[in-house]
């Protein structure tokens, strides 16, 4: 759906960058784009940042303590005075962020699980399910994520800061 919502946006703004210099509209141009460049940003763009993302992933490291066992990883990016992305982890006794090496920040978060007060879903532009928000106290932590992993984030992140009450 995503692909399909891309390839039209992209071929309906250069076919506006065409009206407004002056060209004719065309229909197998605006057809060709919305196929050509919906596949390439659906399909292929995010293969391609997949790949890089694993990689530079690979090299960010989050030590674990002897007392806790890892639960659940991924590529995340943390946002609140400054956007970061980075590795999300969550384990047996808390969530932390590190952000790799391509950030100018070097901001490390890490929440205890006993902290959290609340865990929420909220989306991107009213469709995209992609961020969560971890509530501690008085504070807000904002998280994007996959769209495919959100909602599976949420549901461990439930789990395992109910059992550490």
């Amino acid at each position: 759906m995503q692909t399909i919502i891309m390839g039209f946006t992209y071929a309906g703004v250069m076919a506006l960058f065409g009206l407004i210099w002056g060209e004719k509209f065309n229909t197998w141009q605006f057809i060709f784009n919305a196929t050509f460049f919906g596949i390439f940003m659906g399909i292929l763009f995010p293969v391609i940042t997949k790949i890089v993302t694993d990689r530079v992933l690979k090299k960010t490291i989050i030590e674990l303590e002897e007392d806790e066992l890892l639960v659940y990883e991924g590529a995340s990016t943390f946002k609140s005075n400054f956007s970061a992305g980075g590795k999300l982890v969550l384990t047996t006794k808390r969530l932390a962020f590190k952000p790799h090496n391509l950030n100018s920040k070097k901001t490390f978060v890490e929440i205890p699980l006993n902290k959290i007060t609340e865990v929420e879903k909220q989306n991107t532009y009213g469709f995209i399910h992609n961020i969560f928000i971890i509530q501690k106290a008085n504070e807000k932590f904002k998280f994007f994520v996959a769209e495919n992993e959100r909602d599976v984030w949420v549901s461990k992140i439930t789990e395992y800061s109910t059992k550490a009450l």
